[in-house]
This record gives structure tokens, C-alpha cells and sequence, in this order.
């Protein structure tokens, strides 16, 4: 053929070292060896197919993320978080002190002065509404705490509102129902002194229930006197922090329950 480049040369003698190998193939003398490579095709083709529709999936879903975290920004925004240059604002910063529960609502309450008129007891038992995941019948609470849950519901639903018009998918009413008040009589009484004994008595709450709630509730009132250290109101933070003194006692936070 009169060629004297070599990497041509090369690339011929492994075509015919590749023809030789497929001649040479035992499957190449099966008399069904045409469906079997049909077969192979297809499979090759499908896996090209399924790469495709996985990036194609893929494409999909980061889309959809920046969606929705433009909706999320735009929620931020509207709620005074971040300004129009997405800057975070002083409402934000407080807002980064709180990461244990919902952000956004409980700096809401913060900022609407939710908590400047209640005792701290009171505190301490709406707080509960937060970190209380199980469902429980709730007793006729008294007005005090009925006041304070609605107060809750209704900034609430005042987020669900504004998430709703930012194109962010929210059901408002299970974003109202999740902050369950089944634990806010429990800890508004254990506050004011009720013993344990008293506490399960009067309760359908198991003991492992409520002592998990109150651990949760010491983490969630530590980040509150952060947050209010931070909006530099030092009647909130002496408030929270006497909530905590008075939910940390007895057996609920006895170091031997870790053993």
C-alpha cells in the first residue's frame, strides 16, 4: 500500500487483529449468533437511552431548584430577611441565631413583640409548640395560652400567606397544624413547680415524650436568648433565660438519665 506513516500502520494492523478476533469469536459460529448481536445492539442503544433521560432528569431537577430557591429568596426579601440586593438585614441576622426550630416564624414573634407581654412560664409552654412532633390530645388550655398559641397560628399563617404568593409550594393549613401544642400544660405547669408525679398524672403524654420535649425545649430557649442578645432587647433575654432556670430542675435533666 506503500504507507510508511506508523501510526497509521498501527491503526491497521489492530483493525485487522480486531477482524481476526471476530472471526475468530465462538459465538460467531452459533447459528443464533444474528439475534444475539441484535440483542447486544439493543442493549447498547438503551443505555445511551436511559444516559440521556438521566441527564435529561438531571437538568430537570436543578431547574427546579433554582426555582425554587428564587421563591425562596423572594420570600426572604418580602418578609424583611434580605433587602433587593439580597443582602441580609438585621431581622436576618437574629434569624441566623435560631437554627433548632422554624427560623422565620419564631423571629416573626420576635419582631411582632410576641413574648414582651407573657410571663416567663408562658414562654417557655408556647415555645413547645416547636419542638413537639407527636401527636397528642390537647387539654382545655387556659386562656393565657390559648391567647399566646393563636398569636402563633396567626403569624403563622401570616408566612403561609407570603410563601403562597412567592410561587413557593405550602400547604398553610399543615404548616399552621405542625407547631402542636400537646406539651404547653405540661411545661407551663412544670414551670411554675409541679412535680413529675403531678405532671404525669394529669397528662396521656409517656414520660420519654416529655423529658425528650423538655431537652429539646433547654435548646431551643438557649438559642432564644442568643437571638434576643442579638436584637439587643435585655428584658427578653432575662425572660428567656429564667424560663430555662425554671424548666432545668429535677429528674427531667438528672445527668443519670444519659447512662
Amino acid at each position: 500500500m506503500g504507507i510508511s506513516d506508523p501510526h497509521v500502520k498501527k491503526e491497521i494492523e489492530l483493525l485487522f487483529t480486531h477482524e481476526q478476533r471476530y472471526k475468530d469469536h465462538p459465538l460467531k459460529g452459533r447459528p443464533d449468533f444474528d439475534q444475539i448481536y441484535s440483542a447486544y445492539m439493543r442493549k447498547l442503544k438503551l443505555e445511551e437511552e436511559y444516559k440521556e433521560a438521566k441527564n435529561k432528569s438531571e437538568n430537570s431537577r436543578k431547574l427546579l431548584q433554582m426555582d425554587e430557591l428564587q421563591c425562596r429568596k423572594r420570600v426572604l426579601r418580602r418578609l424583611g430577611y434580605a433587602n433587593e440586593e439580597d443582602t441580609i438585614t438585621d431581622k436576618g441576622r437574629v434569624a441566623c441565631e435560631l437554627s433548632s426550630a422554624d427560623e422565620l416564624l419564631l423571629t416573626e414573634m420576635l419582631f411582632t413583640g410576641a413574648f414582651a407581654s407573657m410571663e416567663a412560664e408562658e414562654a417557655a409552654a408556647l415555645l413547645t409548640c416547636f419542638v413537639f412532633e407527636e401527636k397528642a390530645p390537647t387539654l382545655r388550655l387556659p386562656e393565657n395560652l390559648s391567647s399566646a398559641l393563636r398569636n402563633l397560628q396567626s403569624n403563622a399563617k401570616k408566612i403561609a400567606k407570603v410563601c403562597i404568593e412567592s410561587k413557593l409550594e405550602l400547604d398553610e393549613e399543615k404548616y399552621v397544624e405542625q407547631f402542636s401544642p400537646g406539651m404547653m400544660d405540661v411545661v407551663y405547669n412544670w414551670c411554675l413547680g409541679s412535680s413529675f408525679a403531678q405532671i404525669m398524672e394529669n397528662t396521656q403524654l409517656f414520660e420519654g415524650s416529655i423529658i425528650r420535649c423538655m431537652r429539646r425545649l433547654d435548646e431551643l430557649l438557649h438559642e432564644m436568648i442568643g437571638a434576643s442578645r442579638s436584637l439587643q432587647d435585655d428584658s427578653l433575654v432575662e425572660k428567656f433565660e429564667k424560663a430555662r432556670n425554671l424548666l432545668k430542675r429535677d429528674i427531667v435533666f438528672s445527668a443519670s438519665l444519659y447512662l
